[in-house]
């Protein structure tokens, strides 16, 4: 089923940037559910205040567990995730 999930910073607990090592953590992590077909498109906020990605998965929960488990999400950095599960757009079908 295909999902969104958004993640955004953490604005309740004020970080300087995250260090070097843990965004290139987040890089790799995020760049391996991507060529294992879990994300299927990521787009960052222009503001810089997070991302919203179209994700691949059997339930919303399994969904919520991945992104949870990345390492700007475990480091406080980033929100835990919101997911929603997707439908088609209704108004394409056919009508009658």
């Amino acid at each position: 089923m295909q999902l969104i999930a958004t993640v955004t910073l953490n604005a309740k607990e004020p970080h300087a940037a995250p260090p070097t090592d843990l965004r290139e953590a987040e890089f790799q992590a995020v760049r391996g559910l991507y060529m294992d077909g879990f994300i299927q498109q990521i787009w960052v906020y222009a503001d810089g205040s997070g991302s919203s990605m179209i994700v691949e998965a059997p339930s919303a929960a399994v969904a919520a567990d991945r992104l949870g488990a990345l390492p700007m999400v475990r480091g406080g950095y980033l929100t835990a995730p919101t997911v929603v599960a997707l439908a088609p757009y209704w108004g394409f079908g056919p009508r009658s």
